[in-house]
């Protein structure tokens, strides 16, 4: 390829990725259709459904909240966005909706900060692989590929580790702070990986908190490759009095279904793998920056 075909692959490569960084700060903000066209009110939760099927649950909150322009009552669960995995009847939660047009809403958070970790992170390996792809006899740009690759190892790294100290600092509260209260379970949340092997399998738990709330949610801190029996006993669960929705089987029960499986591993092996291509990266660059 020539000297002209290799300037218009990386013009519109840079065209790309200026549109993607400028849509990165667009996430993180929240600046979708319902944050900048949309009302927000406050709205409570009248129910929490967990509907089943094919063994699979999931939950379906009902929301009650009264739209100020016309005045009119809403109830009904939300039609788009990211769903709340726990809640009680009662609970206050904020309500987004389009104008004119109530009975379409979102409710609860719909960005966080790993939405902006994960889209930087695919922006780096994109970039790295396009640079290698376009310009692979140019020393300047497999060096900068390299930088890209080990900015994208950096940022990963960075990311799991700062959810494992989220799960620690989780756990270490409700073990200081945390009560025990009883439930049950009542559905098999199924978190499908891409295979048989790679099912997870979280319990959908339904307690009565310290101060009377019923708590249907997701424990998505215990997992297990089968689902589990909905057999109606109780058991114990501990969470926080001042916020119910922190909460999870009791570690006195916990192992009984907990399958830690091979997460662990196959991180290490993922990290592994990425240094070994930035280092190959490297290599090639100083090879051919020597010649």
């Amino acid at each position: 390829m020539g000297r002209g075909g290799h300037e218009v692959l990386m013009g519109c490569w840079w065209t790309g990725l200026a549109l993607v960084v400028l849509g990165v700060p667009a996430i993180a903000l929240g600046l979708t259709r319902f944050a900048r066209r949309g009302t927000e009110v406050q709205g409570t939760v009248t129910e929490m459904l967990v509907q089943v099927r094919r063994g699979a649950a999931s939950l379906l909150p009902v929301v009650r909240f009264t739209d100020p322009a016309s005045e009119r009552e809403v109830i009904g669960s939300p039609s788009s966005g990211r769903v709340p995995l726990a809640g009680w009847p009662g609970q206050p939660i904020a309500v987004r909706y389009l104008p004119h047009a109530p009975d379409r809403f979102q409710i609860g958070p719909q960005t966080c900060v790993f939405d902006v970790a994960l889209t930087s992170l695919l922006v780096m390996t994109l970039g790295s692989v396009a640079l290698v792809l376009t310009r692979w006899t140019d020393p300047d740009a497999i060096a900068t590929s390299a930088v890209l690759a080990a900015s994208a190892l950096a940022l990963a790294t960075a990311t799991v580790l700062t959810r494992r100290a989220g799960r620690s600092q989780r756990s270490t509260l409700l073990r200081a702070k945390g009560v025990v209260g009883h439930g049950r379970i009542v559905g098999t949340l199924v978190v499908d990986g891409g295979g048989d092997s790679a099912l997870r399998c979280h319990p959908v738990l339904s307690f009565t908190a310290a101060d009377g709330e019923q708590v249907t949610g997701v424990d998505l801190h215990t997992h297990s490759r089968e689902p589990y029996p909905l057999d109606g006993a109780l058991l114990p669960i501990r969470h926080l009095p001042e916020n119910p929705l922190v909460f999870g089987l009791d570690a006195s029960v916990r192992q009984t279904f907990a399958d830690q499986g091979r997460a662990v591993s196959i991180l290490g092996v993922g990290l592994l793998t990425a240094l070994v291509c930035s280092g190959v990266l490297v290599t090639v660059g100083s090879n051919l920056s020597g010649r």
